[in-house]
């Protein structure tokens, strides 16, 4: 019986400068594709090697081995492979004030504060909707028109954006996943994966060992 081939995972890593803690994600050659996602901080990505497509709300376009690009803080994006050969990177993110739904005060902004707000990651729209007084339809065009993202998928980065605040104190990953709305442990380590490539364990050890 042959053996299962290895998982693809990327490495993290926090380093310290001038400016503070500083976090790096890289990972080796492989068909890397990232689910919608944003950041706290501005991604500054180089790509290694090979070809990918970044896809923002405005569009896409390609980037291949030698190319470095600047992803704002808030903004929804996505990468996936090209070709089969894949493609490799490391990003290393800059600290940045941006509101992760776009202007204040926008609808997108209101309902990302409900979101924000729900006990679980039972995102329910048609609750949003009526307390931004819309309907469901429109809330759901809206608010992918001016964050790149569905409603539940927004939800789930919400919840893993304080996932990432309670583990960069060092809070035990189990806790944290309730605590940020998960239903367990094993749902925190998907959704992490999924849209970082790594685990609640290996972002924890990484502030761990800056500390």
């Amino acid at each position: 019986m042959r053996d299962r081939p290895a998982v693809a995972r990327t490495a993290f890593a926090v380093s310290r400068d001038a400016g503070g803690p500083v976090e790096r994600i890289e990972g080796e050659r492989h068909a890397w594709r990232f689910r919608p996602h944003f950041h706290a901080g501005d991604e500054v990505v180089h790509v290694l090697a090979g070809r990918a497509r970044l896809r923002l709300p405005e569009g896409c376009r390609d980037v291949v081995a030698g190319d470095t690009l600047v992803v704002p803080a808030g903004v929804v994006h996505r990468f996936e492979p090209v070709d089969r050969r894949g493609w490799a990177f490391v990003s290393r993110f800059v600290p940045a004030a941006r509101s992760p739904a776009g202007a204040a005060g926008t609808l997108a902004a209101r309902a990302a504060t409900l979101l924000a707000q729900r006990p679980s990651l039972r995102t329910d729209p048609a609750a949003v909707a009526r307390a931004c007084a819309v309907s469901e339809g429109h809330l759901a065009r809206a608010f992918r028109r001016e964050t790149g993202s569905g409603l539940h998928n927004f939800h789930v980065l919400l919840a893993l954006q304080h996932a990432k605040a309670l583990l960069r104190r060092q809070v035990p990953v189990a806790e944290a996943a309730l605590a940020a709305g998960f239903y367990d442990q094993a749902h925190l380590n998907r959704e992490f994966v999924r849209t970082w490539g790594m685990t609640p364990a290996v972002f924890r050890d990484g502030w761990a060992a800056a500390a």
